[in-house]
């Protein structure tokens, strides 16, 4: 194998150790397998991650209130209108992500799909997507937003999802798995996924660190 990649059966293990973990913390990964005998037909799900999006802030007419006034019923309106002002309101917008980690056989490294729904169960925008990176990611990725996260056909089940390409993982994957200087020290599949989970919102728990390590 190509430095900076990994095997269809290590992808399997490493999936199970993941799995396995999962089990004992409750965080809801799942393994779904649909082409079973086949390279890449059984993949990583995680469901309903709820998470905020976006900030939308409304200006509404407020009136201060004030205990020591007391306003009489026909001065009220009157009063009102003369003390409003313009209060902000912050309103949140959560959506639903799910996320699958699948294996390419193309490139022969984990590729992550996932798909955002808007409170009312609609699927988000590809522009929607992207303004719920974060900044810190927006900065970096800004030249290569629509090469870097796209929306492609899932490979197994063939509905649209979006995508983090894959193109550039090997090349940033050979540095991380340089350091281990050992195939079985530490999971490639962890290592991976908490670098480029949370550009779409996707946190492993620190306990993930541990899988692989030889104790």
């Amino acid at each position: 194998m190509a430095a900076g990649t990994l095997t269809w059966c290590r992808f399997k293990d490493e999936a199970s150790q993941l799995l396995r973990h999962s089990e004992r913390i409750k965080d809801g990964w799942e393994w779904t397998e649909v082409e079973v005998d086949q390279a890449g037909g059984s993949f990583l799900v995680k469901k309903d991650v709820v998470r905020p999006t976006s900030e939308r802030v409304c200006v509404k007419n407020c009136v201060p209130l004030d205990d020591t006034d007391v306003l009489d019923v026909e001065g009220s309106m009157e009063e009102a209108d003369i003390n409003t002002v313009q209060c902000e309101v912050k309103e949140t917008q959560y959506y639903r992500y799910q996320y699958h980690v699948l294996y390419s056989t193309s490139y022969c490294v984990p590729v992550l799909y996932f798909i955002a729904s808007r409170p009312d169960g609609s699927l988000a925008s590809l522009d929607e997507v992207w303004s719920s990176v974060p900044a810190s990611f927006q900065s970096r990725l800004q030249d290569d937003r629509w090469t870097f996260l796209t929306q492609q056909e899932h490979p197994v089940l063939g509905c649209p999802m979006f995508q983090l390409h894959p193109c550039h993982t090997a090349t940033m994957m050979q540095p991380l798995m340089q350091e281990t200087q050992d195939e079985e020290m530490g999971s490639y599949l962890v290592s991976w996924l908490s670098t480029v989970g949370p550009v779409v919102g996707l946190n492993l728990p620190l306990s993930y660190a541990h899988i692989g390590h030889v104790t």
